[in-house]
């Protein structure tokens, strides 16, 4: 979708960050996000939308078809946006801004058969407990990765069916990528399933030096962890990784909308960065 923060249809506009907690100044945690969106080789529309507006980098996948989609999408971006700009000192921020997506999600009139949703995933710079830490949220199959030390790891764990039966031990991770269900959710904000609205939050200690990649599953169906570890491990800045994975993504196959946010808490070491006039911009 093409609409910035200016949008008046989102409700959203750019701002300034709120002043660091005294937690985070001492840590010397200064968020630095890069973002990349495409519509993909087959969908018509880009039902993808994303918010990259300290304290919270969020990702935002529409479904319903591209009218649902895309409404959706717009619907939940506006209501996350309550986090943007804020000082986080307790998940319940976090949890009382998701409920507030998923509720504007479910008011959005539809006679379609299949409702209007949206799955979400990101990451929240907070102080909690008078110590710097990461909240990881999710609902649905978007996810947020966590690159530390060399080593990446998915945070998130998807709400789906493939996950479920792969939690069993019925599937493995690689037949799992190939089951003709891997796109089934169980969870999302709206789109008329259970727990709408009720994100799985991880609790990560914030350090130098960490990188997340939050994205759709435009992403992490056409990418697996190797290939995402060598994008984002090759020391390039935020905004140049975020395009060089929706690259990957959409030379891999670009089966679906591909969004990819990547943020820095605080380089470790001298990056280049390339400027992105959307960096700081919700954007659905």
């Amino acid at each position: 979708m093409t609409e910035t923060a200016s949008d008046p249809s989102t409700g959203a506009t750019a701002g300034a960050a709120a002043p660091a907690p005294a937690a985070l100044e001492r840590a010397g945690l200064a968020p630095v996000a890069g973002a990349a969106t495409d519509v993909g080789r087959l969908r018509p529309v880009n039902e993808d939308g994303y918010l990259a507006l300290a304290p919270a980098f969020l990702v935002v996948d529409g479904m319903g078809g591209h009218v649902s989609g895309r409404a959706a999408t717009r619907a939940a971006l506006g209501e996350l946006r309550a986090l943007a700009g804020t000082a986080v000192t307790s998940e319940a921020q976090v949890v009382d801004a998701v409920t507030a997506a998923a509720r504007a999600v479910d008011a959005i009139p539809s006679e379609a058969l299949n409702p209007p949703g949206c799955t979400v995933a990101g990451v929240v710079l907070a102080e909690l407990d008078g110590e710097p830490a990461w909240i990881v949220l999710n609902i649905g199959d978007s996810r947020a990765y966590l690159l530390r030390d060399d080593v990446l790891r998915q945070v998130t764990v998807d709400h789906s069916q493939v996950q479920e039966l792969i939690d069993a031990g019925r599937l493995t991770e690689a037949e799992g990528r190939l089951s003709p269900r891997r796109h089934v959710i169980t969870r999302a904000l709206g789109g008329g399933t259970d727990d709408s609205g009720v994100p799985a939050l991880h609790r990560l200690d914030a350090r130098p030096g960490d990188r997340f990649l939050v994205c759709s599953d435009g992403v992490s169906d056409e990418l697996d962890d190797e290939a995402l570890a060598t994008v984002l491990g090759a020391g390039l800045g935020a905004q140049r990784t975020a395009e060089l994975v929706v690259a990957a993504a959409l030379e891999a196959g670009g089966h679906d909308n591909t969004t990819a946010l990547v943020v820095d808490g605080a380089p470790s070491r001298p990056v280049v960065r390339a400027s992105d006039p959307h960096a700081e911009e919700p954007r659905a």
